[in-house]
This record gives structure tokens, sequence and C-alpha cells, in this order.
């Protein structure tokens, strides 16, 4: 849960100094000292004499060729010293457009090599799952998104019907923007929901024709995988065939998840097909250095891939103590001495609500003077809606999600699962003191500066650090003013101009360095750790598991319906006998019910016997058993088929390697001879 894309952000490409301030302001003088090292590139025009035309590429080729000869040592440090000062300031330091231009004019000069690719804007392919699904990872796209449209290049989005189709154009269309609809995408059974599409999910196993003669319109010029699924490896694919730069980035940590659903036993196998995927990018950027650390020790990542740390950013304007609404608190009824917990996120077990729900209790229970204020939904909304002095708002964006986040004092987020934050990020930018868990959000907290840290799974720590801060105004104002603070450096603007440096960095170094060949980077990732599953990014066999699949999972999910139509017009039938007494004496409703196993639904259920049995629990919830055997039969398939595939593989390569041996003494005995 976040706020929408920043809609002005500004010009994103490459932005220098000024003229007036360069020595470089008059571009024809310079011209002539340069023209031998520009002649070359081909970047400016010899026959031209016209300085209003020249400014802007000419300066830049300049700067770009002179930097060796430290022709911006002045500008350098007047940068250091400006910077110092900035860093100093609080509020006005971040947004004065004098720090932003700063910040542009200490982006590294791009190398001669890559000129003339600075001149053309991107096209960019990003592949994303659930781009309709409103999250940290699709909002984090939409300002990768905005930045790139802003700076004149063009971007097409590839993802499934996830979510709901409202979300598509959030901050209106654009003439350079192209979202394509995976045509091979089934939903996912447990994770679909009729009546709130924020959470249904589609799961997306290839691209068809029709979508590949789509992205073969818009001519990508780089590639960018957000998810490394199936869709992820045809992608990849596309990208090899095609011979464009690939990268990606590291959102979720889908291979964790697994142990909140009962399905630990994926987990083996998701991180092999992930890291498969992971094995063809030239580089990978990861939100945090714990993510980055935890990849190369479990996964060895840094073997097979380029990894790099690319954060995440906040707007600062967006969300800013400045937003604090007198207004907002009394329309939903808090009092003005009443502290507010706030919790934002979607509703799912991962998200920890349990520990929340639990802390909110116990706080209610001592008769302490507070509200706790959710945004966000999920399977578990209907438990957060019955928690004791508990407001409830669901799915908020935009302005009502800013003030929410200003409006409220504690920020309380148990999440044992995030890969960078961005709520926490929000929450921190809008003046908020945290309470995080230590390794997930960690990285954003100044622990017992600006919040506090508790273990993963301590209830008991995220207890005592709330009441620390909902018992001392001192404290959390403190800790406001420090948070805000710490949220500075990560402006978004600078954060997002740094995702555009690395399409320009990758697609110089596929270019320059691997001569656009990805087979050049393969021969320099080869080593043991690397390609287990073989050099194609999708085998034959995996193509097979995806036709059964695909044709398998919606014919299983309409018996699982039929099957439950079924027995509710049973349940029906039961209750109608009984009322023109079919049924004997000595047998009640319940009684027959239990013996044909039908159990009541929870629509015939009162709101008070659904409030008496409902609770919060960190399990997961009971599997249905089609669907567990359906992903059993699935993953066995699939590994079987790589196993067998590596089999053959190797076995080819044992055959190439004898004849390659037998003719070669063949040709050393006749030499001999």
């Amino acid at each position: 849960m976040s706020s929408s894309p920043h809609a002005d952000a500004g010009n994103q490409s490459f932005i220098f100094p000024s003229p007036t301030s360069s020595p470089l302001s008059n571009p024809i003088a310079c011209k002539n000292q340069v023209s031998d090292l520009l002649s070359p590139l081909h970047t400016c025009n010899s026959q031209s004499e016209n300085a209003t035309s020249a400014d802007n590429s000419f300066e830049r080729s300049c700067r770009s060729i002179l930097s060796p000869l430290n022709v911006c040592n002045s500008q350098a440090e007047n940068a250091t010293a400006t910077t110092v000062s900035a860093d100093n300031s609080f509020e006005s330091g971040c947004h004065s457009q004098d720090s932003d231009d700063l910040e542009c004019s200490m982006i590294s000069i791009p190398s001669v090599s890559s000129l003339p690719r600075y001149c053309c804007p991107h096209r960019v392919l990003i592949y994303t799952t659930c781009y309709n699904v409103i999250d940290g990872v699709t909002l984090t796209v939409r300002k990768i998104e905005a930045e790139i449209l802003d700076g004149g290049g063009h971007v097409c989005i590839l993802t499934t019907r996830s979510g709901s189709d409202h979300n598509t154009n959030l901050v209106g269309t654009h003439p350079n923007r192209t979202v394509v609809f995976l045509d091979k995408a089934v939903p996912i059974p447990f994770l679909k929901d009729e009546n709130n599409p924020e959470c249904s999910y589609y799961l997306g196993f290839s691209m068809s024709n029709r979508d590949r003669e789509k992205l073969d319109n818009f001519k990508p010029t780089i590639c960018h995988v957000t998810v490394p699924d199936c869709v992820g490896l045809d992608v990849i694919q596309y990208a090899r065939q095609n011979s464009l730069p690939l990268m990606g980035t590291y959102h979720s940590n889908i291979v964790d998840y697994m142990d909140h659903y009962g399905l630990f036993w994926l987990k083996p196998i998701l991180a092999a097909l992930f890291a498969h995927a992971y094995n063809f990018l030239q580089a990978l950027y990861v939100p945090t250095p714990y993510i980055k650390r935890k990849l190369i020790q479990c996964e060895k990542l840094d073997r097979i891939t380029n990894l790099q740390i690319w954060g995440r950013g906040v707007d600062l304007e967006t969300f800013s103590p400045l937003n604090r609404s007198n207004e907002f608190r009394k329309k939903l009824g808090i009092l003005p001495d009443e502290v507010v917990i706030l919790f934002v996120g979607r509703l799912v077990v991962e998200k920890r609500p349990d520990i929340f729900a639990n802390v909110i209790r116990r706080l209610h229970q001592e008769g302490h003077h507070f509200k706790a204020l959710i945004v966000g939904a999920g399977p578990y909304e209907n438990e957060m809606k019955n928690l004791p002095n508990t407001i409830y708002m669901g799915w908020q964006s935009g302005e009502n999600l800013s003030i929410a986040y200003a409006s409220s004092d504690i920020f309380l987020f148990p999440s044992a699962l995030e890969t960078f934050g961005n709520v926490t990020l929000e929450a921190a930018a809008s003046g908020l003191p945290l309470v995080v868990e230590e390794d997930c959000s960690g990285h954003l907290v100044l622990d017992g500066v600006s919040g506090f840290t508790c273990e993963k799974g301590d209830e008991s720590s995220f207890y005592e650090k709330t009441l620390e801060l909902l018992t001392n105004e001192r404290l959390r104002k403190s800790f406001s003013i420090q948070s805000r603070r710490h949220s500075l450096k990560y402006e978004m603007q600078t954060l997002m101009r740094q995702m555009t440096d690395n399409y320009t960095a990758v697609t110089d170094e596929f270019h320059n360095t691997y001569q656009a060949n990805h087979i050049m980077r393969d021969l320099e990732y080869k080593n043991p750790d690397s390609f287990r599953a073989g050099m194609s990014p999708r085998p034959a066999l995996l193509r097979l598991v995806e036709i059964l699949v695909v044709w398998s999972i919606p014919a299983i999910w309409f018996l699982y319906l039929s099957y439950h139509n079924l027995r509710k017009k049973c349940s029906s039938a039961w209750k109608w006998t009984t009322s023109v007494s079919f049924i004997p004496a000595d047998k009640s409703v319940s009684s027959l019910e239990k013996e044909w196993m039908v159990e009541p639904y929870a629509a015939d259920r009162t709101s008070a016997d659904l409030a008496a049995t409902r609770t919060l629990s960190v399990e997961p919830k009971e599997e249905n058993k089609c669907v567990r055997n359906l992903m059993e039969l699935i993953i066995s398939i699939l590994l079987y088929s790589i196993k067998i595939q590596s089999i053959f593989m190797v076995k080819v390569r044992g055959c190439a390697d004898c004849i390659t041996n037998c003719t070669r003494q063949h040709k050393d005995s006749r030499y001999i001879k």
C-alpha cells in the first residue's frame, strides 16, 4: 500500500548544470578544441555554427570528453560544499530546487563509448505479474514507469489480469505507455475472490504469438524482469532471440512466503526455478544490503549474475507531516488527545496481522487511551474490523493515504517478509515513530532514535515498544523528527533516476562488453553453481508441463466449484425436506448434515456466531486437498522433466566428447605414422 506515482516528476534524463555557470558556456569556442575527439563519435554536426542548437547536445558531449581534464573541478568543489550544507538542513534542503540540481550534477559523467545512447530515450519492456494489484511491488514499477515517461522514453508493461481493471490507468493514459495482458494466464484458485478483485491473482505461463506480436510492434531496447516465473523465462528468451539487454529487480521473497501457507515443501523447487531464471540476467538489483547478503549466503546468486543494490524512493512532498489533518481525525471520531496506532498493508498472513491484533487487544484490556487505524484489505480484513478501538478504512491511495499517515502517531508494522518496506518508508517520511521487525524494515529505522526494531515474531517486544511510545509523548515527538530526517536520503526522483542510469549501464555493457551477444555473458558466469538446469531458458519439457497445467487448472477448478455448489444444494434440500416433515422426528437437520458431511455455510450464520468463532492465527488456512494434490503433481512432473533433461544433456555431451577424443586420437595416429 502506498500512493500512486508522482505525476510531475520533472525532467528525468541526464541533467547538467546550466550553461551560464559552466566553463563551456560557449560551445562554439570549445568546439575547435575537442573536434578531433568528437569526430569519431558523430555526436556534433561539424557544419553547425549555431550556439543555440548546440547548447544541449554539444555541451553534454564536451563534458563527457573533457571530464579527464578536470574542467569541472571548481563545480565539484561547490557541489560538495553545498551537499554538506544540504545534509545539515531538515526540510528545506530536500525540497529546494538547488539541491535537486546538485544531485543531478553529481551523477557520474558518462563514458565516451556510451554517448550516442544517451541521446536516445529508452524503450523499456517491464514484466510484472500483478500490475493491477496495488502493493509495494507494483507501485515501485509505476514510479519507474513515470520516470521513464517523464524523460521522453517509452514503456510497455507485460502483466496478467490480476487485481482490478480500474487500476490500469490510475494516473491516466499516456501516448508512450502500452499495457499488454497475457493471453495464457489462469486464476490461482485459493487466491481468487470475485467480491474483492484487489485480492484476486492470476498465474501466467507463457507468451502467446499475439503477445509476441505486440512486443514486436513496441520494439523494446531493453527488457526488465521483476518476477522470475514461467513468463519471466519467456521474456528472457525473447530478449536473447532479439539481442536485447536484459536485467531484473528483486521485489518479493516468494520462497519464504511458502512457510506461511503450509507449502514449505515447495521452497527448494521455487529456489531452483528462480536461480535458473536469474542465471540469464546481466544484472539483478536488490533493495537492501541485507537482502544481498542473504541471497549470496543462501542462494549463491553472486555466482550466477551481477548483484547490485538499488533502493526505493518516496515522494517527500506527498508524504509529509504537513499533511496532518485534525478534520480527518474528527471525521473518524478520533479525539484530539487520542494516540493513533497505524497499520498499512495487505491483510495477509505473511504481514503478521496477528501480532498487530494481539498488541491492540492487550493495550485495550489494560485500559490505555488510543485508537487503531487500519489501511488495507485482504483475507483477514473481517478479523481486523472486529478489533477493539479500531477504525478500518480499506484500500486507500493518493491524498487520502498521505493524510492517514500524517494524522497518525505511531506506525506498528510487524511484517517479517519485506524486501524493502515501502510503507515503512512512507510512514517515516510522514514523521511517524516506527515499530518494525529488525531484519526486513530495520534499515529504515535508527533503533532508539527514530523508532524501535524487534526480533522476528517477538510479540512481547512489539507490545513493549508500542506501549513505551504510547505513554511517552516527548519520546514520540523526538522520534517523529528523526524519522522524517532519516527519510530525506530516500528522495524518490533521485532514486528513480538511478534506475534509468541502470538501464543505460546495462545497455552499454551489453553492446560494448558483450558485443550484443548473450552467449559471451553466459561464458563469463559459467561455473559449477550456474546453469544447473541447462543453458536454455525454456526447456522443451518445461513447455510440456506448461501445457498440462494451463489445461488442467481450469478443469480442476471447475470441478472444485461444482462440488461446492452440489454441497450447497444438498444442504438446501435437507432443510426443505425438514420443513415439510419428511425427516424422521428422531433426526435433526444438523445430525443429517453431519452424516452427509455437509457443513452449514457462513452465510447462514448470524453475525454473532461469526464474531464468536472468529479468531486470528498465524497458522495458514487449511488448504484444499484437490489444489494441493494438483500442485504436488505439477511439481513432481517439473522435477522429473528437469532431471531427465539434465541427464539427457550430460549423455549427449559425453557422447560428443567421446567422438571428439576418438577423432583426435585418429588424427594423432595418422600424424605419427
